[in-house]
């Protein structure tokens, strides 16, 4: 290389859902999401006010937005788009199961790597999915 050359460094950056392995119980029937080599997240300041972490799903029927922020955390990619909050919280350990009720929310994901910088919060890198046909 010498003075003045260019290097471009071309890395596909797409959206895309993963899961862990089935044996890890922990994040079974849930999956986490990454754009390139970054893994993103979901903290309690971007969700309505006295949301509980656990009642937050992905809605794998709508996409998520790569968008630029200059403005936010010192300059990151956010992911734009639409989780789904469950409304129909039971009370006790064990309860009978019902068809939930969801609330859409149009919110933020955050790079893993920039959580915790907003205050005390919740977050979370896994989440169930819910697909509608």
């Amino acid at each position: 290389m010498e003075k003045g050359d260019v290097v471009v460094l071309d890395m596909p950056m797409e959206v895309e859902f993963i899961e862990g392995h089935p044996r890890i119980e922990e994040v079974r029937n849930q999956i986490a999401v990454k754009r390139g080599p970054v893994v993103y997240c979901i903290e309690s300041p971007d969700l309505p006010e006295n949301t509980d972490i656990l009642d937050i799903y992905f809605n794998g029927n709508k996409n998520l937005e790569p968008t630029y922020r200059s403005d936010f955390l010192g300059g990151i990619t956010t992911l734009e788009g639409e989780i789904l909050i469950r409304k129909d919280k039971g009370e006790g350990i064990y309860r009978t199961v019902q068809k939930p009720e969801w609330t859409p929310h149009k919110t933020q994901l955050v790079p893993y790597f920039a959580w915790s910088n907003r205050g005390q919060a919740e977050m979370t890198v896994f989440m169930p999915v819910v697909w509608n046909d």
